[in-house]
């Protein structure tokens, strides 16, 4: 015998063996803003990472650092790559996690990156006003705070003047 070859075909050859991920991406259909390829190395993920975490905790109820740290850590290798990150396969591979919620919550997270990427800091407006509407109410608050606090002086005065004219009188 010549040589020794298999006969048949390979499981890449059998379409009963084809890639299922693949074919979940044909099927399904994605919002238009998954269309859109992002340079990663224009995002700061660092603060990406903080949404990522509210989000979950909104839409699957619980903080699970282990699918945080799997988004995170598509989204850091796939930086390296060219083509960038593809929203649809990790949306594939989180469904389990988020289940109905899977859509939404990668919707949400895809045009935050697009926002994030077109900006030079790197990161998003939509966080950027977020961060700016929160101090602008801590500032109130403490503007409130300082009313007060000078409001309880002047009582703590008034009471003080009180006392000495009533003493000053008794005397």
């Amino acid at each position: 015998m010549a040589g020794n070859f298999f006969k048949g075909t390979s499981t890449d050859q059998d379409s009963r063996f084809g890639d299922k991920e693949r074919k979940l991406i044909m099927n399904k259909q994605w919002p238009e803003v998954f269309n859109r390829k992002l340079n990663m190395k224009n995002i700061d993920l660092s603060v990406i990472k903080p949404w990522i975490e509210k989000k979950m905790i909104q839409y699957i109820g619980i903080e699970d650092e282990v699918v945080q740290r799997q988004i995170i850590n598509y989204l850091e290798q796939q930086s390296e790559d060219i083509r960038g990150p593809d929203p649809k396969v990790l949306s594939i591979q989180i469904m389990g996690y988020f289940e109905k919620n899977t859509l939404p919550f990668m919707t949400e997270l895809w045009n935050l990156l697009v926002d994030a990427e077109g900006q030079d800091s790197g990161i998003p407006n939509q966080l950027l006003d977020s961060k700016k509407l929160e101090y602008e109410e801590k500032k109130k608050e403490l503007q409130r705070l300082l009313e007060r606090q000078k409001l309880l002086y002047q009582a703590i005065e008034y009471a003080e003047k009180s006392r000495k004219k009533t003493k000053t009188e008794q005397q």
